[in-house]
């Protein structure tokens, strides 16, 4: 199958190729900021009208929550007239496109895990930027996949940032202590994981809206205590703490966890729990 990935170099398209590569029965364009401007219509119906794909995967964002909301422009150019560009790109081509979403498309006031079915409501910039590239895809395309997805970290850091595993290691060994909100309330997805995930849900032409997070939902101070206990750095103290003490340009998202329903359901596909991920994503890492 010929596909392209986008956001090649990121965690979630890097892990992509990594599994597509060692299948060895496709034919792959990866898609990256050096090589092509997704807010660039003209850009993106060159590109892929060359190589004339079956499928797309987009995992590619701008994922700088905060800036989001300082740079509006740059976080819609990218995350809806960018998707809206490989949409038209795809349907040009009769290719089917997958589009890597969100749990940020919610507002986080829902006591239990959302559901695909539950009314997004997003109060950020990043947010609503995703929302719209949803509603591009739907509107655009007749073979698609929205998956929706939350907290992942991986082998390979998003660009001039630590993912939140590498973050509270890094601060652990500094300083001997962290203060980490118990809040915030989703799912750790291991980038692995997840591209696994998204691939077998490629493969069945059950177009639609889907979750695809590790099971296990966790606040970001169990998740933090899970990171030490497993890397062995007991010693660290994690004090919990509240969103309101760490004011942020970004609305706070308090309880955003997302619940798998219609793959596990419909398509028998499962992501193992996120602490399974973190052992093996871990072993990875130069040992302390």
């Amino acid at each position: 199958m010929r596909i392209i990935v986008t956001g090649a170099n990121g965690q979630v398209g890097s892990a992509l190729v990594n599994l597509l590569q060692a299948g060895g029965d496709h034919q792959i364009k990866t898609i990256t900021r050096d090589n092509c401007d997704i807010g660039d219509r003209v850009m993106v119906r060159r590109l892929v009208g060359s190589f004339r794909p079956e499928l797309i995967l987009h995992p590619a964002a701008y994922t700088y929550v905060d800036q989001c909301e300082s740079e509006p422009e740059t976080a819609y150019r990218v995350n809806a007239l960018g998707t809206q560009n490989l949409a038209l790109a795809a349907a040009q081509n009769d290719a089917a496109l997958l589009y890597v979403s969100t749990n940020t498309v919610f507002d986080g006031r829902k006591a239990t895990p959302y559901y695909e079915y539950d009314a997004p409501n997003p109060e950020s910039v990043y947010g609503r930027s995703k929302l719209a590239g949803e509603e591009y895809v739907r509107t655009l395309l007749n073979r698609f996949y929205i998956v929706r997805t939350s907290w992942v970290f991986g082998p390979r850091p998003t660009e001039g940032k630590l993912n939140f595993v590498r973050r509270m290691l890094q601060l652990g060994d500094e300083r001997g202590a962290v203060s980490v909100v118990d809040d915030e309330i989703s799912n750790p997805t291991y980038a692995p994981d997840l591209a696994a995930a998204i691939l077998e849900l490629s493969r069945t032409e059950a177009y639609g809206l889907y979750h695809l997070a590790n099971e296990n939902p966790a606040s970001r101070f169990e998740f933090a205590q899970e990171i030490f206990r497993q890397s062995g750095r007991e010693n660290v103290k994690v004090t919990p703490s509240r969103l309101a003490d760490f004011p942020r340009p970004t609305p706070p998202l308090y309880q955003s966890a997302l619940h798998n329903f219609a793959a596990a359901t419909n398509l028998g596909i499962r992501l193992r729990p996120w602490q399974e991920g973190l052992a093996d994503y871990l072993q990875l890492l130069p040992q302390k």
